[in-house]
């Protein structure tokens, strides 16, 4: 990887990312950046994984960070 490039948003590695246990087995993944709002939800729904490990690589298209263009 070059050093000029710039580093892409990614919730594996976001502040903003934050796990909500459940007990059926399958952990719900929130964004939880004041941006990342929406009309009807609070906060905005990344990914549903049956493991502790978010599943995504990427950020969303959605992504406050990824629209700025860094983090």
């Amino acid at each position: 990887m070059k050093q000029t490039e710039q580093r892409r948003a990614a919730c594996k590695t976001c502040e903003h990312m934050e796990m909500e246990p459940r007990n059926c087995g399958r952990n719900n993944f929130y964004c939880m950046h004041p941006e990342a709002r929406t009309e009807t939800q609070p906060h905005r729904r990344i990914a549903q994984s049956r493991a502790e490990e978010i599943p995504t690589k990427t950020a969303p298209r959605w992504c406050p960070l990824k629209q700025e263009g860094g983090a």
